[in-house]
């Protein structure tokens, strides 16, 4: 399995390409879009100017991308949840931090990796509904109502098939974590 670095260095070279990406495409989609090409300084008090859209042209493509990176990052997650990586996995991979903003609501990184999945438990529709992240089990093909880290994978991964060996597999795996951590918590 491969999994995303975790080294300072490379996690900032990652970013920074990121974010010459995202600039690029967000001026690219703005210009595509029709926006007029303005020349602006490369920084502040600089000789040299750049080209670019207007700022809030660009502002609203810069948006636009956000917004499919996300609907990008949900479809990745649902093929990470459908190829077996548990939400903590997931919040590993993404970086993530238990309540490092809030999107990222949650005491673990498993519950921060649901919160950015399914969305900040304490909106109102999170309040009335619930939240809920929707896959399928590549075992048992059904698509599965994820409800998170609540109860246990027996009552937060429903819709499986009853002889799902996948579903199976996990809660044995939930459950003698649990036992182990009441021994551990038993023994003072």
């Amino acid at each position: 399995m491969t999994t995303a670095s975790t080294q300072p260095r490379d996690r900032r070279q990652a970013l920074d390409a990121a974010r010459y990406t995202a600039r690029h495409a967000a001026f690219t989609l703005a210009r595509d879009n029709g926006a007029r090409t303005i020349t602006r300084p490369a920084y502040r008090c600089s000789h040299a100017d750049v080209a670019d859209v207007e700022p809030l042209t660009g502002m609203r493509a810069a948006r636009d991308l956000e917004i499919s990176a996300r609907q990008i990052a949900h479809d990745y997650i649902r093929a990470a949840r459908e190829g077996g990586h548990t939400w903590h996995d997931i919040g590993t991979a993404l970086d993530l931090h238990p309540n490092g903003d809030a999107q990222q609501a949650g005491g673990t990184i498993a519950e921060a990796a649901y919160t950015y999945a399914a969305g900040n438990p304490d909106t109102e529709s999170a309040r009335r509904y619930g939240r809920t992240f929707y896959w399928t089990c590549q075992v048992c093909d059904k698509t599965i109502t994820d409800h998170g880290l609540y109860s246990g994978p027996a009552d937060d991964e429903q819709d499986h098939a009853p002889n799902c060996a996948r579903h199976a597999v996990t809660i044995a795996a939930w459950n003698a974590e649990w036992e182990a951590g009441d021994v551990e918590w038993e023994g003072g």
